[in-house]
């Protein structure tokens, strides 16, 4: 199935990425014509235009909660999910935000902890005891970060009550979870935009062993595929 995101509805786009399970990882992620994920400015809004933004943005409406390395949150400025108007046909709560963080290390000022509808949650990943400050601004869960890591970072937001998840990253994140095998779902925005930056991301592309091409999209030169993991 083909779609074209710049004449296409909300509705029909929300039907195209609908999860056909209540419990369900997707991961989305943009990357460059020379297959980087952070464009000239060393960010991925360096790679993106209006429609992969919606979608973004959709995509995280469509979730419980917004899994995003401590890291990524940082350098992309994330902000906790507020409620949009133009996705209340989909009648869902406001995802939570969660950031997984070894260090605690935070701007407790920022946006990441305050405006949003849901309390941020803070996966620890490390034995850095939580401040009472950022207690007072986050919920703390730990979660270990040895063999099974990815497994268990899943596992412990379903208990939470937040079954479908979209992780945005980064690399390094998402490397872990591949690696567990949850994934179920993997969106990919191919920009035309050529980065010419050489990172040292790990390589965490979908392959046709375990994934396969399910559906497409596209805007202007933009490419967005969806891929589902061959064992959902």
């Amino acid at each position: 199935m083909s779609l074209d995101l710049t004449t296409a509805s909300l509705p029909e786009i929300a039907a195209h990425y609908q999860a056909p399970k209540s419990s369900w990882v997707r991961a989305n992620m943009v990357v460059s014509q020379d297959r980087q994920f952070v464009g000239p400015n060393e960010t991925s809004r360096d790679l993106t235009n209006p429609q992969d933004l919606s979608l973004l943005l959709l995509l995280r409406a469509l979730s419980d909660v917004l899994l995003v390395g401590a890291n990524t949150a940082r350098k992309e400025n994330y902000r906790a999910p507020k409620k949009r108007e133009e996705f209340a046909f989909l009648d869902r709560p406001t995802p939570t935000l969660a950031i997984v963080s070894s260090s605690l290390n935070f701007d407790l000022t920022s946006p990441l902890f305050h405006g949003g509808e849901m309390q941020t949650i803070v996966m620890n990943a490390g034995n850095t005891k939580p401040t009472q400050e950022l207690l007072n601004v986050a919920r703390v869960v730990s979660v270990s970060s040895g063999n099974g890591f990815g497994k268990q970072l899943i596992e412990t937001l379903s208990d939470l009550g937040l079954p479908k998840v979209t992780c945005e990253g980064g690399p390094g994140l998402l490397a872990q979870l591949l690696s567990a095998n949850v994934v179920d779902e993997y969106d990919l925005t191919i920009s035309p935009v050529v980065s010419g930056v050489e990172s040292k991301l790990p390589n965490v592309f979908p392959d046709d062993l375990n994934w396969h091409l399910a559906a497409s999209a596209t805007a202007g030169d933009f490419k967005f595929q969806r891929y589902l993991n061959r064992k959902a």
